[in-house]
């Protein structure tokens, strides 16, 4: 019968019983895929889904497991009589009758005690189960009226006696299940009563933000045209743009600060009822898991909605902040220039002369403090005592990249700053072609030692390969790092 172990047949089957057995028993519709079905088989059905019988020597179970795949609960089930023998030899087969009453217990078992399902046991006894008993007596009837004993009929009697000493526990677990079903829908109708004015408020917010994202092309416009109209005016002119700029910038910032408000605020209202919710659902989430339910999502869509809107806003801000700053020195710049312009030559020259020796002097320091931190050595990890190199390959490309000013014919204002570098491009050139790598590959092997993964170590590795110093050197300091905190 397999593995599975079967119910005790509780059933005496008299000697003289006689069953009448359907000619095309084997039920059509099931999926007959699997097991030995010699001895009758176990078929299920469920709501929306294909008919599905197993061998019987599979046990219930497997029926109900592919039932459950293809439709919904309630599932119903049922138990094929022997196919081992001809009808007639199953009439008068007391033991043929017993293992097909013996399955039908063992399938009512199941859905009673494994799948501890009430609704799929009102089914499976109100259904096919009860048909093909009914099926069976009338064809006994027919066929062998003289028959004293009627052992069909007997066992759907048993069968009814048995179904109504666990009518009570049955309907007790229904009304519980129409109980809490009934409180989730209390709390579905309320969720949805005050989730009606917040879509209409949700609904005012994107309308508003709709219509602020349309304004950025003109917003755009009138700072293209504020710098056009900078760069025509004379010093008493330009006093006027700058009033503009600042004007313009302030009502940029006013009203996405507004509209930035309403979204924080409704946000808030959103992840507060979707909070209320999920509290009032906690105590129900099993019995919609039960009954395949799936909780409905009632905010994430807007959250994410007014999220992306949020973003919009705050970087739309930061181009119109950044736009109006650069105009607003743009002009300073342009207003100092026709300044100059106005004074006599000798002035002029005292002007720009000033100027060029700030920047010189700007120059110098910036080389100087380049040739110091080059000439200590790189810093090293804590732990493993290996060097980090991204910061001192990123000073080394940068002095290499120096070299082209200082040999420059019109270098005279950095000369200052140049005659101190002069004397380190040779050697910076060398240490990135040479220094930096041969230290790359070192700390690679010293990690392979240590039994880092492999993974980062080829990534720093192919970086170096193919001639990506700075490359391999931030791989490879993530690798120590790594290695560090491991």
């Amino acid at each position: 019968m397999g593995e599975r172990s079967r119910p005790a047949r509780r059933r005496a089957i008299p000697a003289a019983a006689i069953g009448a057995l359907a000619f095309g028993a084997t039920a059509a519709g099931c999926l007959w895929k699997f097991g030995d079905d010699t001895f009758g088989s176990f078929c299920a059905a469920a709501v929306g889904g294909e008919e599905h019988c197993v061998g019987e020597n599979q046990g219930p179970g497997a029926a109900w497991a592919q039932a459950e795949k293809d439709g919904a609960l309630p599932i119903e089930m049922w138990a094929t009589w022997p196919n081992n023998k001809t009808p007639e030899e199953i009439v008068a087969s007391e033991t043929s009758l017993g293992v097909w009453f013996g399955h039908i217990d063992e399938a009512i078992a199941y859905v009673r005690d494994d799948a501890r399902n009430a609704e799929s046991l009102r089914a499976t006894l109100a259904g096919k189960l009860a048909w093909l008993l009914d099926e069976a007596r009338d064809r006994q009837r027919v066929l062998l009226a003289e028959a004293p004993v009627d052992a069909a009929g007997d066992f759907k009697a048993a069968m009814i006696d048995k179904a109504g000493a666990e009518r009570e526990p049955i309907a007790a677990a229904l009304a519980a299940d129409r109980q809490a079903m009934a409180a989730v829908q209390v709390i579905f109708d309320q969720a949805r009563d005050e989730a009606a004015p917040l879509r209409s408020k949700y609904a005012g917010v994107a309308a508003r933000f709709a219509a602020y994202r349309a304004t950025e092309a003109a917003e755009t416009a009138a700072y293209a045209a504020l710098s056009a109209q900078a760069s025509r005016s004379d010093i008493d002119g330009l006093d006027g743009v700058e009033q503009a700029v600042l004007a313009a910038a302030r009502e940029a910032s006013r009203s996405p600060g507004e509209l930035t408000a309403e979204i924080l605020r409704w946000s808030a209202t959103l992840q507060v009822f979707a909070a209320s919710f999920d509290e009032a659902m906690a105590p129900h989430r099993e019995l919609l898991a039960t009954h395949g339910a799936v909780l409905p999502d009632m905010t994430s869509g807007a959250l994410r909605s007014l999220n992306a809107m949020l973003g919009y806003v705050k970087g739309r801000v930061a181009r119109s902040d950044a736009t109006a700053a650069a105009l607003l020195g743009g002009i300073a710049l342009r207003r100092q220039a026709l300044r100059v312009l106005q004074m006599d030559e000798g002035a002029r020259e005292a002007v720009a002369g000033a100027r060029t020796r700030k920047a010189s002097d700007a120059f110098e320091r910036r080389a100087r403090a380049q040739v110091a931190a080059l000439s200590a050595a790189p810093p090293v990890s804590e732990k493993l005592g290996l060097p980090l190199l991204a910061e001192r390959c990123g000073e080394l490309l940068a002095l290499a990249q120096l070299r082209p000013l200082c040999e420059a014919a019109g270098s005279s204002w950095r000369e200052a700053g140049c005659t101190a570098l002069r004397g380190r491009f040779d050697a910076a050139e060398a240490e990135l072609r040479t220094g930096v790598p041969q230290k790359i590959a070192a700390g690679l092997a010293a990690l392979r030692e240590k039994g880092m993964a492999a993974a980062e170590l080829d990534a720093a590795q192919a970086r170096l390969d193919a001639g990506d110093v700075k490359g391999a050197a931030i791989a490879y300091d993530a690798a120590v790092r790594g290695a560090e905190g491991a």
